[in-house]
């Protein structure tokens, strides 16, 4: 079965799009359309209460880049009003979102009209009501592409920041729950103009574990995981100098264990790979023990991944039908799979940037459904004028 949305559609995209095309796979809720911007919402993040989820964006509705967040119940069904978050001159972008017991927590950065680029921390009230935000930049350059995790009440953020010299590295530090600096920010591992993302994860103990790949050292990008605890940093390459770019890893933990997704080429094309292991295992190259997911004609890329237990939800994009559409699939806890790989949909738009948490016996799901000029041969990761995209939420089984 094939659902088409037409280009003029997109504000109503959800209702053309369907799980009754999946066949021998987790049950899958019907996808929901979240958002009804018009225009842009794009990057989507996803975080959970015990009784419900968020879901933060960057939306070009009002003619700027802002940061919006809606509400669902435990059932995935709209909560309350969208709420915007930011409303400056500035270009918001890149919203990543962390829960608290009443509040939630919102990394982002911030571009100004000179390019001057600057990322923030800040804590809302789940009724939306502004709490405190800050810069979190240490040396005063460039500041881009934070993340924010919670561990009990404080808050942990990863962060790109320039030094005087245009030298970009990672950083990484604490706050409490009112803002308050818990401790000194450490500098985590260099990074570079091609890293784009980082990930991150706490864990059992408080550890924080940073993922990100960058050309730091090898010939191209490769992965790197860093970690904070106790004071003390680490750094271990996660795969081998190949000359083979390994690009935007995602990270999970789980008690013991650990897992984590990228996408490389060392097949000849961009495919998902996945190694789960220890977590102490992770203290030296990983790469050859990871298991390709992935093996299509197209380019498969943006996998995100998360435990519900013993079973690991994994999610990304593939382009082979021609458009970017969102995958699932299922793998215990050593990285063996569980179910096959399944298609969550099929639209005429480019499905990408699934989020992922756990949710239940299952797993709960949130992308873009972007519109671009495929007849100009436009770029869906390029997010201008000539795109229109619309948030989506759906719940996958983890059986």
């Amino acid at each position: 079965m094939t659902w088409v949305v037409g280009i003029r559609d997109m504000r109503r995209v959800a209702t053309l799009v369907s799980c009754a095309a999946l066949v021998a796979m987790p049950a899958c809720s019907p996808p929901r359309q979240i958002t009804d911007s018009g225009f842009g919402a794009y990057e989507v993040s996803l975080a959970a209460w015990n009784d419900g989820l968020v879901i933060a964006w960057y939306d070009t509705r009002d003619g700027n880049a802002e940061l919006y967040v809606q509400q669902l119940d435990a059932d995935g069904r709209v909560a309350g009003p969208e709420i915007r978050l930011t409303s400056t001159s500035a270009e918001s972008y890149e919203a990543d979102i962390a829960t608290l017991t009443d509040a939630f927590a919102i990394a982002w950065y911030e571009k100004e009209a000179d390019g001057a680029l600057h990322a923030y921390l800040g804590v809302w009230g789940r009724d939306g009501t502004p709490r405190w935000s800050t810069p979190i930049a240490i040396e005063g350059g460039n500041s881009r592409n934070p993340v924010v995790r919670s561990f009990g009440e404080g808050l942990f953020a990863a962060w790109i920041e320039a030094d005087a010299d245009g030298r970009e590295y990672v950083w990484g530090g604490w706050w409490e729950r009112d803002g308050r600096p818990r401790g000194v920010p450490r500098r985590l591992g260099t990074a570079g103009s091609t890293t784009w993302s980082l990930n991150a994860a706490i864990s059992a103990s408080g550890e924080a574990w940073v993922v990100f790949d960058a050309q730091a050292g090898t010939e191209v990008e490769e992965l790197f995981l860093a970690t904070l605890g106790g004071g003390r940093t680490a750094l271990t390459q996660l795969s081998v100098d190949d000359g083979i770019p390994s690009k935007y890893p995602d990270l999970a933990l789980a008690g013991e264990k650990a897992a984590i997704t990228w996408f490389d080429e060392r097949d000849g094309n961009p495919e998902i790979y996945l190694a789960a292991a220890l977590a102490t295992d992770f203290q030296w190259e990983i790469e050859g023990r990871a298991r390709r997911v992935t093996e299509t004609p197209g380019a498969s890329i943006g996998a995100y991944l998360a435990w519900n237990d013993d079973r690991i939800g994994l999610t990304w994009s593939d382009d082979s039908v021609g458009n970017y559409e969102v995958f699932f699939q299922t793998f215990d806890d050593e990285g063996q799979p569980l179910t096959d790989g399944q298609q969550l949909a099929e639209t005429a738009t480019h499905s990408m940037v699934p989020a992922i948490k756990p949710w239940r016996d299952g797993f709960a799901l949130a992308w873009d459904e972007i519109e671009s000029d495929v007849d100009a041969e436009h770029d869906a990761t390029e997010h201008d004028e000539t795109t229109q995209a619309e948030v989506l939420f759906a719940f996958v089984d983890a059986d």
